[in-house]
C-alpha cells in the first residue's frame, strides 16, 4: 500500500478555520467606524478597531459551529 501525502488537505482545513475566525470578528464589528481586517500580514490577521491594532493568531482543533462561535467565556467572546 502506498503512502498518500495529504498535507494540502490539512492546510486547507487550517485556512478554512482561519477564515471562519475572521468572519466571526467581521460580523461583530463591521458597523464600527475605522474597522478594518488585514489577513495574512504580521499574523494570521490584524484587526484595526478604535484606533488600536490587534494581531490575531488563530489556533484550534475543535469543529466550529454557530453556537460555539456565539458562546462567551467569562464575559468575553471566544473563538
Amino acid at each position: 500500500m502506498s503512502v498518500v501525502d495529504n498535507g494540502g488537505a490539512i492546510a486547507i482545513k487550517g485556512f478554512n478555520y482561519q477564515k471562519t475566525a475572521i468572519i466571526f470578528v467581521m460580523i461583530h464589528h463591521f458597523e464600527q467606524e475605522n474597522f478594518k481586517i488585514v489577513p495574512e500580514s504580521k499574523d494570521d490577521f490584524e484587526v484595526y478597531l478604535n484606533n488600536q491594532v490587534y494581531y490575531v493568531q488563530v489556533k484550534g482543533t475543535k469543529k466550529l459551529s454557530i453556537s460555539k462561535l456565539k458562546s462567551k467565556t467569562k464575559g468575553k467572546e471566544s473563538i
